[in-house]
């Protein structure tokens, strides 16, 4: 019976058939979700750069243009400059403050849209007189590629699982 035993343990154990794929089913995941981790941060890491570019570009052209562009022609420049964000002017919220003292920077998190209502709610919006300081911001909602995986674990997230990039910008409007 003992005999049985080791010679039946010794076939098994000898057997090293299906090693290769033992090693790759506790592997591949593992390998997969860097990679994936790796490929979403950097999506998202180009996503907030070209969103920071168009708000410093965009402000540029309403610092020398002033009071000539509404809100509607500042977003849409700001879509237009940031080439890859991808549905821009709905997932895009700006707003603009005129500041004449430290104070007047505002404190509260930058208002983002929130995708679960059908309304957008008026932002401020005041291009400000000349040789004013402005201070931009702005925030674009931005699904994960991967939601339950790595780099998008750790952004925060809105009701609606988006994260929230942010940017901003201070600039002084041209003197007249």
């Amino acid at each position: 019976m003992r005999l049985a035993f080791f010679s039946s343990a010794r076939r098994l154990f000898g057997d090293s058939k299906g090693a290769a794929a033992i090693e790759f089913a506790i592997l591949a995941p593992i390998v997969f979700a860097v990679i994936f981790s790796i490929f979403e941060a950097g999506w998202i890491m180009t996503q907030s750069i070209m969103l920071d570019r168009a708000v410093s570009r965009s402000s540029r052209a309403l610092q020398i243009n002033g009071a000539k562009m509404t809100y509607a022609d500042f977003k849409t420049l700001v879509c237009k400059e940031a080439i890859i964000l991808s549905d821009c002017a709905k997932s895009i919220r700006i707003e603009f403050t005129p500041v004449a003292k430290a104070s007047d920077f505002p404190t509260t998190g930058t208002p983002c849209v929130d995708r679960s209502v059908a309304i957008d709610p008026v932002t401020s919006y005041n291009s400000g007189q000349p040789s004013q300081i402005i201070f931009t911001r702005a925030c674009y909602v931005v699904d994960p590629l991967v939601p339950g995986l790595g780099f998008g674990l750790s952004f925060p997230k809105d009701n609606t699982g988006a994260i929230q990039l942010t940017s901003s910008f201070a600039f002084v409007n041209e003197p007249t």
